[in-house]
């Protein structure tokens, strides 16, 4: 039978309709016994969830427009699963306008009618929502060829832990479908009590609108899909000047350390009088003969772009370079309307030729600094080549930059544009300085990348951020390692472990943050949280991997490459199927993953070009592969499966929604293009990697067993027997999610609470 999304399943005659709808043919009297129902013909056009939240009450509607393809009319059952610990006020069902009845099951009672479905379908797909509640209800007639909207309404409390609110909706029923829906869009319009400096999603890539302070939209929209993950959105609701949020994620073994995802946004209130810090600010622009033509004009455009831009009260000048360096201004000039002209009409003279003397043109830049000024200071660097004028070797470079300036308060951002620059020197300057690198594709617009950053770093509210988390939670392994400044509309996402919290809950954490204000005094602000772990905050440390993973990668690349290092790499890859080009022949079904040695041995190899490509195109998409891993603010999740092409059977659609994504390009053609790589024998569920070898698919907390020499080590379990639904009662959503994901003619290896199991169809 087919399995479908959205909520819908259509089932025989026996069968009733889940996902959010069941569908089968109305029921006219018959002698009993009745012939099988067949599967109705339909289609899910359009899924849209609105969520309007007010002062942590949430208002959801999901409307989903289904077409009845058959020939006569047909009756529809909708099984609706109700959020964990959602506090249900009301929730009517509307079919085309018309309200139908329904019935709330409580989880007890919806454990059943979900393993009766589980049974009777011989489908797994429902157990990840065993332990939720369950709205029940029928709907008639859906009449043919006419579209219908089913439309489900309810409210419900959002939590809240302190200042931040969880939002969510089970999206990820959707995948039960038998094929991709239209269009999904899921709409949260938020209104806080207080301001909402910060809006964010650990699964979904939103688009934030702000209407007011305290008045923000998220949205977020897919065409031809089958959204895999429930939609989650975590939101400040908050007075205070910095919003500070801090969640955390429990291991499951109380003896290994946890994961916290911290995150900070300004909140500053117009009435306060807070304005963003004047700031100094010196682009150091490349005009040597390679970039002549299209790239000099882009480069200078985007200068001019920045002046036009600079606040009242910055300060500014341009450092033109090639094999001699020529500022545009003996010193710092102020942002004034006069300057400013000036400044554009020297970028307009730049002509390219000569050389690249990039030591001499970085000094000058930092010596035009006040080492004394408390002010933010940026060098804007871009440059095309590597260095073949005055100082060439990395090491020299570095040493003669540095011994310019002593300041430690300037920052670097620096571009490197084409294939022919030095990605190890570049990356060196920005960590030193800490700023960001970024990397312009030869065909790619210069000015998009200069300005685009320029936008994020024009208003700078809090600079030299420091943050210091309580001692009873022993944090570590904190990143980003250095927080930097905080930008006006920006964010700061911290990911870290800690090994201890008080047992109490009454108990709260005191996290104190200190940053240099405007005005240039230290300031510090407190927060008292208390200590409530997320019962799913899987992402949390699939999010904390990914930020290790990329420190470790930055590690290899500058230090170059060791056993101890690899051997992490390869270890929080193996766990959270976080794969790059370096580790994706983790899930090629060749590699026997029981044997670390050969695996780690292979990471070797494949890692160690990572010191050796200092230049070129491998070497840029290593270093957009590690930017990924160290600055995205969510963790890699499995994307939203594509519509199949045509052809494909169900069967096939289902297997491409188990290919993974890896982070990063291996192929020039796809990283020129913008374009996602998938590698097969990959699943991703919540927090567990699961890797196809033939028709066994084996989780990663059984990777270290063989299943043929570690046999009797594993316990063999019949889907679908009753010791498979004991098993399952027994395990978390988290865990059942595991089981879910099995499909028809497959074998799993996995291990619950210490023991593996083997699940045979």
């Amino acid at each position: 039978m087919k399995r479908f999304a959205s909520a819908l399943i259509v089932l025989a005659a026996s069968a009733s309709l889940f996902g959010q709808i069941v569908i089968h043919p109305p029921r006219p009297p018959r002698p009993h016994p009745a012939p099988p129902r067949p599967v109705v013909k339909w289609s899910i056009t359009s899924h849209d969830v609105d969520i309007k939240v007010r002062h942590q009450v949430a208002s959801i509607v999901s409307t989903q427009t289904i077409v009845n393809n058959a020939s006569g009319m047909i009756e529809a059952e909708l099984m609706f699963p109700v959020p964990n610990n959602a506090a249900i006020k009301n929730l009517t069902l509307m079919v085309d306008g018309k309200e139908f009845a329904g019935q709330l099951l409580d989880a007890k009672t919806a454990r059943k009618t979900y393993e009766e479905i589980v049974r009777r379908r011989k489908d797994p797909a429902l157990l990840e929502y065993v332990g939720m509640g369950m709205f029940k209800t029928r709907a008639f007639p859906l009449l043919p060829g006419k579209p219908a909207k089913i439309q489900i309404a309810y409210t419900t409390l959002c939590k809240k832990d302190a200042n931040c609110v969880e939002v969510g909706f089970p999206l990820g029923v959707d995948k039960l479908n038998s094929k991709a829906i239209g269009t999904v869009t899921v709409t949260a319009d938020i209104k806080g009590q207080g301001r909402v400096p910060m809006v964010y999603s650990p699964t979904h890539d939103l688009t934030v609108k702000r209407k007011a302070p305290e008045h923000v939209v998220a949205s977020w929209t897919a065409k031809n899909v089958m959204p895999l993950t429930d939609f989650t959105v975590y939101y400040q609701d908050t007075g205070d000047e910095v919003g500070a949020s801090i969640l955390l994620y429990p291991n499951s073994d109380p003896k290994q350390a946890g994961h916290f995802l911290m995150m900070l946004s300004p909140n500053f209130k117009p009435a306060t009088g807070a304005k963003a810090a004047a700031k100094d600010i010196v682009l150091v622009l490349d005009k040597s003969g390679s970039m002549s033509g299209k790239k000099i004009r882009q480069a200078c455009e985007a200068a001019s772009y920045i002046l036009k831009r600079l606040n009242p009260g910055d300060r500014f000048n341009i450092i033109p370079y090639s094999d001699a360096i020529e500022p545009s201004f003996t010193a710092l000039q102020p942002a004034s309307e006069k300057m400013i002209k000036e400044g554009i009409d020297a970028i307009d003279e730049i002509q390219a030729s000569g050389g690249t003397n990039i030591a001499e043109a970085l000094a000058i830049a930092r010596k035009q600094f006040d080492p004394e000024a408390t002010r933010p200071k940026y060098v804007i660097f871009l440059t095309d080549g590597l260095p073949t004028v005055g100082k060439t070797d990395q090491t020299e470079i570095i040493k003669h930059i540095a011994a310019a300036s002593k300041d430690t308060k300037q920052r670097m951002f620096v571009f490197g544009v084409g294939y022919d620059v030095n990605v190890k020197l570049l990356d060196k300057l920005a960590i030193d300085y800490k700023g960001r690198s970024d990397y312009v594709k030869p065909n790619e617009p210069v000015e998009r990348k200069v300005t685009t950053m320029y936008n994020k770093i024009r208003n700078p509210l809090l600079t030299n951020l420091k943050v210091s988390m309580p001692y009873t939670m022993k944090c570590s392994e904190m990143y980003p390692r250095e927080l930097g400044d905080l930008y006006d509309g920006d964010q700061i996402v911290v990911a870290g472990r800690y090994k201890s919290v008080p047992m109490n809950s009454r108990d709260s954490a005191i996290l104190t943050l200190t940053a240099t204000a405007p005005n240039g005094k230290t300031v510090t602000f407190k927060y008292n949280y208390p200590i409530k772990p997320l019962a799913r905050g899987e992402f949390i440390a699939r999010l904390w991997a990914t930020r290790r993973i990329g420190w470790l990668m930055d590690q290899i690349q500058l230090n170059g490459e060791n056993k101890e290092l690899t051997a992490e790499v390869v270890k929080l890859s193996k766990e959270y199927g976080i794969l790059t080009p370096y580790t994706s022949f983790l899930a090629d079904d060749r590699v026997n993953l029981a044997r670390s040695a050969v695996v780690t041995s292979e990471a070797r190899r494949k890692l160690g070009s990572l010191a050796k490509e200092e230049s070129g195109a491998g070497a840029q998409m290593a270093a957009k592969t590690r930017q990924s891993l160290n600055y995205d603010a969510k963790a890699s999740t499995p994307a939203p499966v594509a519509k199949a092409a045509p052809g494909w059977t169900a069967s096939k659609k289902m297997k491409r929604a188990a290919d993974g994504l890896i982070t990063g390009n291996a192929d020039l053609d796809s990283y020129e293009a913008n374009k996602k790589e998938r590698v097969n024998g990959l699943r991703q569920v919540g927090n567990q990697a699961i890797y196809q070898r033939g028709r066994v698919w084996i989780a990663a907390n059984a990777t270290h067993l063989d299943p043929k020499k570690d046999e009797s080590k594993i316990k063999t379990v019949k889907q679908y027997s009753e010791e498979y639904f004991k098993l399952s009662r027994a395990n978390t959503r988290s865990e059942n999610a595991i089981l879910a994901s099995q499909q028809a003619g497959e074998e799993l290896l996995v291990a619950f609470r210490g023991q593996a199991y083997r699940i045979t169809p």
